[in-house]
């Protein structure tokens, strides 16, 4: 299926007709904070370990791409910068014609686990990979974007973007040893607990099965008293001397917390491990306003099958 991208985008508001919105009943509504505001904008970076934009392609909500891949970068600074998705770096220190920073362009971000400039090193090597998440500019694209209710969603080793400009509202495991620190997930699998009463509902359950798909994922240790507990676990974790295994109990997996006018969710796991009606129950209970097309799936089937 072919994925639901829009070309570079074009720095300026675009607000055209909704989508239609699929609402999943009276629990969809404004209990988890979430502004009840259209979300139409959607830009998300690519990573290496993490392809939320699959969940959304899904579900037709169409989204900018900006090219976040550390491993295996596709930029190519020869190639038409028209016909490309733009840098990652671009979203988080590029101005649009306004003067602004470009993160305000959009009503909801997400950013992928593994993508470039939020570690310590470049994945498999020894070059630096801190340059966005210790850049002035990124923390102020940050702020300017959640002056407005807007949405930012992170993923597992994206965890640094948080932690650097919400120190207070997560602790995570190991994060006194700075980047990289916390990423000593070991549990392929986990039982979560869904604490959230309307996700809950939206479930018909109480427990959701998660699935992290690489080892060294990264772990919540505590929370604040203003975040809200989507989903708890009991995992098992790298031990301190990097030897064995150490299991902990309750342990935060998604959580979200307001943050300005608007609200940040971080997930330990990646989307793409999750069955499909897992990301989806996700992403339509918790982002209140998401633009969909209810068609997405039937009208890609039929374009496959034609020949």
């Amino acid at each position: 299926m072919a994925p639901a991208l829009r070309a570079a985008p074009s720095l300026r508001p675009a607000r055209g007709a909704a989508l239609l919105a699929l609402a999943l009943g009276p629990a969809c509504q404004s209990d988890n904070k979430i502004s009840s505001i259209a979300v139409e904008r959607v830009a998300v970076t690519t990573g290496d370990f993490d392809r939320v934009e699959e969940s959304l392609a899904r579900n037709g909500v169409v989204h900018d791409v900006f090219e976040g891949y550390i491993s295996i970068p596709v930029y190519d600074p020869e190639a038409d910068a028209g016909a490309m998705s733009p840098k990652v770096e671009e979203l988080f220190s590029g101005q649009n014609e306004d003067g602004y920073p470009l993160t305000v362009e959009y009503d909801a971000i997400f950013v992928n686990s593994g993508t470039r400039g939020f570690g310590a090193f470049v994945y498999n090597g020894l070059e630096s990979d801190d340059s966005l998440v210790n850049a002035a500019s990124t923390g102020a694209a940050i702020d300017a974007f959640l002056e407005q209710p807007r949405t930012l969603v992170v993923s597992d080793w994206a965890w640094e973007l948080v932690e650097a400009n919400f120190p207070d509202q997560i602790q995570f495991q190991n994060e006194e040893l700075g980047l990289d620190g916390a990423q000593v997930g070991l549990s392929d699998r986990v039982t979560a607990e869904i604490l959230d009463p309307k996700l809950a509902e939206n479930a018909l359950s109480d427990t959701l099965d998660l699935s992290f798909d690489f080892q060294y994922w990264a772990v919540m240790a505590s929370v604040g008293p203003e975040v809200d507990v989507y989903l708890r676990g009991d995992i098992e974790l790298r031990g301190q001397d990097g030897e064995g295994a150490v299991t902990l109990q309750d342990v935060p997996l998604l959580v979200g917390f307001d943050a300005g006018a608007g609200r940040v969710l971080y997930s330990s796991f990646s989307w793409k491990a999750q069955r499909p009606a897992v990301t989806d129950l996700l992403l339509l209970s918790l982002i209140e306003g998401l633009q969909v097309d209810t068609n997405a799936d039937d009208e890609a089937a039929a374009q496959e099958s034609t020949p």
